[in-house]
């Protein structure tokens, strides 16, 4: 009788009645009924039964107790894994964005709903002692940064030094930044030549052959040599950088001023960087 009523309870639980629980697996609402009134299924619907009620069949035949609790990283996981590739970031950004709601204490979780319609450039904002993080949310770009403050600060990791320095004065170069967009619209392993980006964005060969050293430098581009039976050239592939496409979007965001924020959540008593 335990898996009788448990059946009962799950089909009521998921909102399915005889006919809709039948219409799933599929067998006949008949059959639906009778085993809601002692008797039971084959075994090889067993797995389908499971998945269409989404509950286990230890719990289903009263093998283990469910004690409501549910394994939220678990849960995310599997709903993630389901999904097609194209959908996977919508559901990413969901979760991000009320988990960050969920930081002011008074917004009640059923409250919590991604935006649907944004009419401005939108962000979500959380400030506090022992994380940093920004999202934006509207459909042309959405994308999400969390940080998690350490206890000496963030300046403890992030050193003030020459490299630093000068990776962002190279950033400052309009011909850098010509030659790093080019780059990213290129497929996987692709290798490149001096000579062909100056063709491609008629720029001086001398200017191309020193931003690209200088990539070489960074780890930005990398070379080799190929053998054309006339000679030896260097040819370079391209290091398709998240951190570096993080930056440059950071620097789209940062120079609008993230005018509009929702929600803005404003927590914190210590500075991010520590004496």
């Amino acid at each position: 009788m335990k898996f009788s009523q448990n059946l009962v309870r799950y089909r009521k639980k998921a909102g399915l009645t005889q006919s809709q629980l039948a219409s799933a697996l599929p067998v006949t609402p008949q059959a639906v009924s009778k085993w809601e009134k002692g008797s039971y299924p084959d075994s090889e619907l067993l797995p389908a039964l499971s998945k269409v009620l989404d509950v286990s069949l230890d719990v289903l035949f009263g093998l283990k107790e469910d004690d409501g609790n549910i394994d939220v990283h678990e849960a995310a996981a599997e709903k993630l894994q389901k999904l097609p590739p194209e959908e996977k970031g919508k559901f990413v950004m969901e979760q991000f964005y009320s988990m960050l709601c969920a930081y002011n204490q008074g917004t009640a979780p059923e409250n919590i709903r991604f935006p649907e319609h944004l009419k401005k450039e939108t962000y979500a904002c959380l400030r506090s002692d022992y994380e940093l993080a920004v999202s934006r949310l509207n459909p042309d770009m959405q994308y999400l940064c969390f940080m998690r403050i350490p206890e000496t600060g963030i300046n403890s990791y992030f050193k003030q030094q020459p490299r630093i320095t000068e990776l962002f004065g190279f950033l400052a170069d309009e011909n850098a930044l010509r030659i790093i967009s080019y780059a990213e619209t290129l497929p996987r392993n692709f290798m490149l030549t001096k000579k062909c980006i100056s063709k491609e964005l008629s720029m001086p060969f001398e200017t191309v052959s020193d931003i690209v050293d200088r990539f070489e430098r960074f780890g930005i581009m990398w070379q080799l040599t190929a053998d054309t039976g006339e000679g030896r050239i260097p040819i370079y592939g391209y290091v398709h950088n998240i951190p570096l496409v993080g930056i440059l979007t950071l620097a789209e965001s940062l120079v609008n001023f993230l005018s509009f924020r929702d929600p803005d959540i404003d927590i914190w008593t210590k500075a991010p960087f520590r004496k």
